[in-house]
């Protein structure tokens, strides 16, 4: 006789109800302890509610019985990438397709974790060996469309993009990932029309979610120019990142240095509020849209608890910036000067710190933050205010590498 228990889990697990189908498993297990199924199942839920370390332990449980089972590798390598491990996972994919050479699947996660690394074409090739396999598997469908866009292929990601929709015309991760393609095309219109639909499908997808979110500031001319350059910036290899950062830095260095030379220094402040523009733009440009957002009667709903902080937070300290830059102006108090700097010095690593995923950087981040506020708020009542600004805006300076090099270790 067939576990009725077991039976009415998958059907749940079917539904998309990974909360409810988790019991079923478990009583289908005490009447079948080995039940290899049900185990994988409930691994299979977990990492759907997105409790990484509980599916793992169940894994690590389920290789010890069945050492050479790829289905287990290929969750632990699901479980790896999840958590940013990714060598990691690449190891465990490659062993699982050793293991089971003929499931699409299986490369359509090669290629998701071959796009992380950058290596865009090994990715594509991982696509192409998992569509040999099964030419209508949406992984391997979703992440061709995701590669041929980074490579410039427009035309042949918009054919794949046709042969998904097609294949998946209710599916909600097809549509959010047309929707990103669409995005990173500069298609926002179509963007917003494919989140639309996989958020009617699942309301609570998140990855369509801030899909929206980002299509909605788009419509923002200054957003939109930001957006196509971190999706440009996002193509390069960490390397060719900071030699790109680095390499402008040294021009703008050197131009200022020949204007001043020639007599032409009132050419090198524009030059200078370009530069600070575009190298800290991307440091406040999200936290600036999220409080855009905030005031838009149905972009605000897109936002979670911690963007919403985020955009609170950035608002709240613009405004005390510029209010203490008027009494300065007014009054002509230098602390009040100094305060309007360190408020819009704080611009930068206070909306950063509620954005921060990892919770020992989340509390590097907010304490950087109360040093820069200390110095300051309080040591212009005991410094003088020149040394007070001073030492904001060197650890301004500081906190956009210590920045990059924290998140680059994410």
């Amino acid at each position: 006789m067939e576990n009725q228990n077991e039976e009415r889990a998958l059907q749940l697990f079917e539904l998309g109800r990974y909360e409810a189908a988790i019991p079923y498993f478990e009583r289908a297990l005490a009447e079948e302890p080995d039940n290899f199924n049900a185990k994988y199942y409930i691994a299979l839920s977990f990492i759907h509610l997105n409790d990484m370390d509980k599916a793992e332990t169940i894994c690590n449980n389920l290789l010890g019985t069945h050492p050479d089972s790829a289905n287990v590798f290929y969750l632990k390598a699901i479980i790896s990438f999840n958590k940013d491990k990714i060598k990691q996972a690449f190891s465990e994919i490659e062993h699982a397709i050793r293991l089971a050479p003929y499931i699409a699947s299986y490369f359509g996660l090669k290629a998701s974790i071959l796009l992380a690394q950058k290596k865009y074409e090994d990715a594509l090739l991982a696509t192409d060996q998992g569509l040999q396999i099964d030419a209508k598997d949406s992984l391997c469908l979703n992440n061709r469309a995701k590669i041929l866009t980074k490579l410039n292929r427009k035309e042949e990601a918009n054919s794949t993009i046709q042969d998904i929709l097609q294949d998946n015309p209710e599916d909600e991760y097809s549509h959010a990932n047309v929707g990103w393609v669409a995005l990173e095309q500069g298609k926002i219109q179509k963007a917003l029309l494919h989140f639309k639909e996989a958020l009617t499908f699942n309301p609570n997808f998140e990855y369509a979610r801030q899909g929206m979110a980002t299509a909605l500031k788009s419509k923002n001319p200054i957003y939109a120019l930001y957006l196509k350059y971190s999706f440009w910036m996002a193509k390069q290899s960490t390397k060719y990142q900071w030699i790109f950062i680095i390499g402008l830095y040294l021009a703008y260095r050197f131009l200022v240095s020949v204007l001043s030379a020639n007599g032409l220094s009132y050419l090198a402040i524009p030059l200078i509020v370009l530069y600070l523009i575009f190298a800290l733009g991307g440091w406040i440009m999200e936290a600036l849209s999220d409080t855009i957002l905030l005031f838009d009667k149905h972009g605000k709903y897109l936002l979670d608890r911690s963007q919403k902080q985020s955009g609170y937070v950035f608002g709240l300290a613009l405004v005390s910036s510029i209010l203490f830059g008027i009494l300065y102006y007014i009054l002509k108090e230098p602390i009040l000067g100094v305060f309007a700097i360190t408020f819009l010095c704080l611009l930068l690593p206070l909306p950063r710190a509620f954005q921060q995923e990892v919770p020992n950087n989340r509390i590097f981040v907010f304490a950087y933050a109360a040093i820069m506020a200390t110095v300051g708020l309080i040591g212009s009542f005991f410094i003088s205010p020149l040394m007070a600004g001073s030492g904001v805006l060197i650890l301004l300076v500081a906190y956009t590498w210590l920045g990059n090099f924290i998140e680059d270790k994410n």
